[in-house]
């Protein structure tokens, strides 16, 4: 188990102007989803999940795949909120900025299932430079805290959110001829990711974290942390920032 201490001040990236949700891994009446919560800046995200309630509970912590330029007050009150937040969501992909560029794979939550995973992240990674040219140089791969993998980046808007999100979905289309474990399923824009940095908490591994996994070396120091329920190596593991990326297409409309 994570140490009390570093819950107490849990670091986390990627929060202002995004929408925050926590999701239980027991879903019930009790344990119901906590969506559209906001934050200026990751040293309040522990203030926020004390506020709301969840500072020792089993919620994982979740962003927009979107930037907004801005993100509502959204009343705190249990009685207004899903309805001031639902109402938002009916116009907020008209305000959104940026976009992450987001691959996702996913195995069984295993060992296995991961160092497969992680063999479909090796040929994405080959195919990407094809695909999108020397910005695939800016990418960076993070264990989801369970059963597999992101690759991640952020795309200024230069035309629509859906846009982008269809653009993305090409890729990942196409990579998938190599790469099974891939998931097209994503490609939404209201989809919602695992926030960097923040504590999992998996049926399988126990409690785990968002980290950044960049080759062959951190993935072996990943598995034998999971085998052996090494929590230091998931306090201690620093966090790296998204880098901006930039889709373009050809005459054709095929992603370059």
């Amino acid at each position: 188990m994570l140490s009390q201490n570093y819950k107490e001040h849990e670091k986390v990236l990627e929060i202002r102007n995004r929408d925050i949700s926590f999701l239980s891994k027991q879903p019930d009446e009790k344990n119901k989803p906590r969506r559209g919560y906001s934050s200026l800046n990751s040293e309040n995200f522990v203030t926020l999940k004390k506020i709301i309630k969840l500072e020792n509970t089993k919620y994982n912590s979740y962003v927009s795949i979107a930037t907004y330029s801005e993100v509502p007050k959204i009343s705190l009150n249990p009685k207004l909120h899903w309805v001031e937040w639902r109402k938002w969501l009916e116009t907020n992909d008209e305000t959104a900025t940026k976009c992450d560029f987001f691959l996702d794979f996913d195995g069984e939550a295993t060992i296995e299932g991961l160092k497969e995973a992680w063999e479909d992240v090796k040929i994405a990674k080959e195919m990407l430079p094809d695909l999108i040219g020397e910005q695939a140089k800016y990418l960076t791969t993070w264990f989801s805290g369970n059963k597999g993998f992101h690759i991640l980046g952020k795309c200024k808007l230069d035309t629509t959110l859906q846009d982008n999100v269809d653009k993305q979905k090409e890729i990942a289309e196409q990579i998938s001829t190599l790469a099974q474990s891939i998931d097209l399923s994503i490609y939404d824009t209201k989809r919602i990711r695992k926030m960097l940095g923040s504590i999992v908490y998996s049926e399988a591994f126990g409690e785990t974290r968002v980290i950044p996994i960049s080759n062959d070396n951190d993935f072996k120091a990943l598995i034998k942390a999971l085998e052996t329920n090494d929590n230091d190596f998931f306090e201690k593991k620093e966090l790296i920032p998204l880098n901006s990326i930039k889709l373009e297409t050809n005459t054709s409309g095929r992603v370059i």
